[in-house]
């Protein structure tokens, strides 16, 4: 589950069963973002559970069917602890729907962005490296952990590329493993996010090709991860 899902049922589960799966179980558990708002949702629906109960029916119901009708027909005062109830409510639905709104987690909207931002990282030149080709295996535990998602190097070497290192780095808000290769000279940036970060459909096995700033860019998805080369 990702936390578009999540949020899909938090907004909707009115609807349907307010059991937890194990699936938003473990999401939660992992993403503070998304904790905070079941946690926020959760106070404010105990919040009004708590203001909404059950009054016994008056004595004497009989004796006021002869109210007077000015008095019938003349606007009821308002508790005011339950305006000031409700006005408490429309402000945490407000702070609640803008957290929602505005701390949305970054998602690439298309591949031409994906492909603009990579090539961006590729044109700053900056090759430092936390790993070297022979410390593959530790760096694939080590990236995987942090990222949390299996870390996969493709396997390029029968295309001519050489793997020197690599390390991790912030492409947008994303979080990702950055290699770097090496083809008759050159040298090429190899980058690998996990499929949530893209707000689109992409199936395995599908690859793009572009070209952006006198770079060519190409872009596949396998075993849910997205691999961006710039060379």
């Amino acid at each position: 589950m990702n936390c578009k899902e999540f949020q899909h049922w938090l907004t909707a589960r009115d609807s349907f069963s307010k059991e937890i799966s194990p699936e938003i179980e473990e999401h939660i558990s992992l993403c503070d973002q998304c904790r905070c708002l079941y946690e926020t949702d959760e106070s404010l629906e105990a919040m009004i559970k708590s203001h909404f109960y059950q009054e016994p029916m008056p004595q004497g119901l009989t004796d006021q069917v002869d109210i007077s009708i000015e008095n019938a027909v003349s606007p009821p005062k308002r508790n005011r602890k339950h305006v000031s109830f409700i006005a408490a409510s429309i402000v945490l639905i407000a702070v609640v729907f803008s957290f929602m709104v505005y701390n949305q987690p970054f998602k690439y909207q298309s591949l031409q962005q994906l492909s603009e931002s990579a090539v961006t990282r590729h044109l700053e030149k900056d090759t430092s490296m936390s790993f070297t080709a022979n410390e593959i295996e530790l760096a694939k535990v080590s990236m995987s952990k942090q990222l949390n998602f299996n870390v996969i190097f493709p396997d390029l070497l029968s295309q001519g590329y050489v793997l020197l290192g690599g390390r991790l780095c912030i492409l947008e808000d994303c979080e990702i493993a950055y290699l770097f290769y090496q083809k008759d000279g050159k040298v090429s940036s190899l980058f690998i996010m996990d499929y949530n970060f893209l707000n689109f459909a992409m199936a395995d096995g599908s690859l793009f090709k572009n070209e952006t700033k006198g770079f060519n860019t190409d872009i596949w998805k396998d075993k849910g991860q997205v691999y961006t080369m710039v060379y």
